[in-house]
């Protein structure tokens, strides 16, 4: 902003520069007051779309995290279920087996080979 000194002792010598200095002062005014408000007005939309976008990402990072924290769960159901896989084919590769059979049939249900005496120990 330019400051415009003036003098009371200088009088214009016609009322046309007179009338023309003033308006040049108040172009300049127009124009000054015109960029102030520019200014401001794009200053107000920067800070709605700065805080738009800050809204925006912290929305979309609690997704983030909720989807992360899904994915996690269910990694660690996917492995627990591969393992009880595993161990369920081991099983059943075992079943077919007579001699495992023999013994499953054995400890669990207490039966013996023809001949065999069985001990029941306390304790066990």
């Amino acid at each position: 902003m330019m400051a415009v000194n003036k003098q009371s002792n200088i009088t214009p010598l016609n009322a046309k520069s007179a009338n023309q200095l003033n308006l040049e002062e108040r172009k300049m005014r127009y124009s000054q007051v015109v960029h102030l408000r520019r200014r401001v007005v794009l200053v107000a939309v920067m800070v709605v779309v700065t805080i738009f976008a800050m809204v925006n990402y912290h929305t979309q990072y609690v997704k983030y995290e909720t989807a992360a924290k899904s994915l996690e769960t269910a990694k660690s159901n996917l492995d627990k279920a591969n393992k009880t896989n595993a161990n369920l084919k081991q099983e059943v590769k075992d079943l077919g087996d007579n001699s495992y059979l023999e013994k499953l049939i054995r400890e669990k249900y207490m039966y013996s080979k023809d001949g065999e005496v069985v001990f029941n120990l306390p304790g066990e």
